[in-house]
């Protein structure tokens, strides 16, 4: 007769590794969520990060890739603030908050700046290209004012376009007096806004702290910046929190240098950066240093910035990379035109 064997007791070891596992994965999904980064949140540090990115094929304008000859990179300076950084930052306060990319400001939109970039560069190679304009107004001096709006005329000129900004802006009447002298009358400016309001205002500056007149494309002139990895992401929305208007003059130079067939790098690695407006005027951009340290890293050749911040690399060791500061976009073509020696 066979004796009778009790059942094996269940494993206990797995199990209790098991149960030793799951809050070491709690705690490794927890800390994977905190450094992921917030796109809207935009941080800019002493010594912040920049990145020299390839413009070539990435750039469409009215869905055609812009790859001129040569290698052309636009920089950006500054990275997304990571959760835990937000969090501790709502905690805590900071003396030195980053910037919140969803505010109402157009102003580093590259929904409106892209095109307006590339429909400049068209302008610079001949084609008939007239640009409109968006005058942003914010944080207003006058009570009962909103916040944040958009001029659409002043004194009865509608803000069509530059010229009609110009006129607007300087327009002042004055009354003769003897003997010969000029005195400027009490003036009024009328406003009108895009919620269809109309505001009288004394003295003759405009009620606002911040006014951007912005250039924006006519209708038929796209542009943007694509990435392959942005089509797992809602990309427009990644784009209009990721990237501002510091790589307008590198759209209008790189559209530029397409539409006309020239070869303007001639085997050169050319990096830029710096805003641009619709006459071609170069503005003025953040971060310039981290920007040029960057496109140093990257190898360019040559490096085009706003004339007025040359002064900011003085002091940084860009052996081998020519410094181009310019003001305009004609002579940045100017620049590369010329015959390499």
């Amino acid at each position: 007769m066979l004796a009778s064997r009790a059942d094996p007791a269940p494993p206990t070891a797995p199990n209790g590794r098991r149960g030793r596992r799951w809050p070491i994965s709690v705690a490794a999904g927890l800390l994977a969520v905190l450094v992921l980064p917030v796109p809207w949140m935009h941080v800019v540090s002493d010594d912040p990060p920049a990145v020299a990115w390839r413009l070539n094929g990435r750039l469409h304008v009215n869905d055609t890739p812009i790859d001129p000859p040569g290698r052309w990179s636009w920089l950006t300076v500054g990275r997304p603030q990571l959760l835990v950084e937000w969090l501790l930052e709502r905690v805590t306060g900071s003396d030195d908050p980053p910037r919140d990319m969803r505010g109402p400001s157009a102003t580093p939109r590259p929904l409106l700046n892209e095109p307006a970039a590339a429909a400049t560069g068209l302008r610079r190679a001949g084609h008939d290209v007239q640009l409109q304009l968006l005058v942003e107004a914010r944080r207003p001096h006058v009570p009962g004012l909103p916040a944040s709006t958009t001029i659409t005329a002043i004194d009865g000129i509608e803000l069509t376009d530059r010229h009609a900004w110009e006129r607007a802006t300087q327009r002042r009447e004055r009354v003769r007096l003897p003997p010969g002298q000029l005195l400027p009358t009490p003036e009024q400016r009328t406003l009108e806004l895009t919620d269809g309001r109309t505001v009288v205002i004394d003295g003759g500056e405009l009620p606002y702290e911040v006014i951007n007149p912005l250039d924006v494309a006519p209708a038929g002139i796209t542009a943007q910046i694509s990435f392959a990895w942005l089509s797992v992401l809602p990309s427009e929305w990644f784009r209009e929190l990721s990237l501002g208007r510091s790589h307008g003059m590198m759209v209008a130079l790189t559209t530029y240098a397409y539409v006309v067939d020239a070869d303007l790098a001639q085997g050169r690695h050319i990096a830029g950066t710096g805003g641009i407006r619709g006459d071609g005027t170069v503005t003025r951009v953040g971060g310039v240093d981290a920007k040029a340290r960057a496109a140093h890293r990257a190898g360019a050749d040559v490096l085009i910035v706003p004339a007025s911040q040359r002064s900011q690399l003085d002091d940084l060791d860009l052996d081998g990379m020519t410094v181009v500061p310019v003001e305009t976009l004609g002579e940045a073509v100017r620049w590369l035109e010329r015959p390499i020696t």
